[in-house]
């Protein structure tokens, strides 16, 4: 029978996992239902801090769509470096409302931006990209 992880890997062993890293709660549900709907198995975490503790229970994650503004002491971009050095083999997909940041994220190569309010068309294909791209090496 195995563990619970045991379990929930094997039932989407061959769903690219999608970290959803979002504090708004309603939006985190209708995200998640939609890339859930395209065949992604979504893991939701309210905080970096929740995030975190997925990564470092060692649950395979393809990609990560986070917002930027966060709750607690660390918010998006802290996790977007961290993820840089700690696993830099899993892409990480930024999104904001704060138009302040997008000049910024738009011009980065090493994070994709997603501005809000956004599409969820978009967020999708986005996230196929950044899998696409991470599994083929390039960046």
């Amino acid at each position: 029978m195995g563990t619970p992880a045991d379990q929930v890997e094997g039932e989407f062993r061959d769903q690219p996992t999608v970290l959803l890293v979002e504090d708004d709660v309603l939006l985190r549900i209708s995200t998640a239902d939609y890339l859930r709907s395209k065949g992604y198995h979504v893991v939701e975490a309210g905080t970096v801090i929740e995030a975190a503790t997925v990564l470092s229970e060692g649950s395979p994650v393809h990609a990560i769509f986070s917002d930027v503004d966060l709750p607690g002491a660390t918010g998006g971009l802290s996790l977007a470096v961290w993820m840089q050095t700690s696993y830099p083999a899993i892409p990480v997909i930024l999104t904001s409302g704060v138009r302040a940041v997008m000049p910024t994220l738009n011009a980065q190569q090493a994070v994709r931006f997603v501005p809000k309010p956004y599409d969820l068309d978009t967020v999708a294909t986005v996230i196929a990209s950044a899998i696409a791209d991470a599994g083929s090496g390039s960046g």
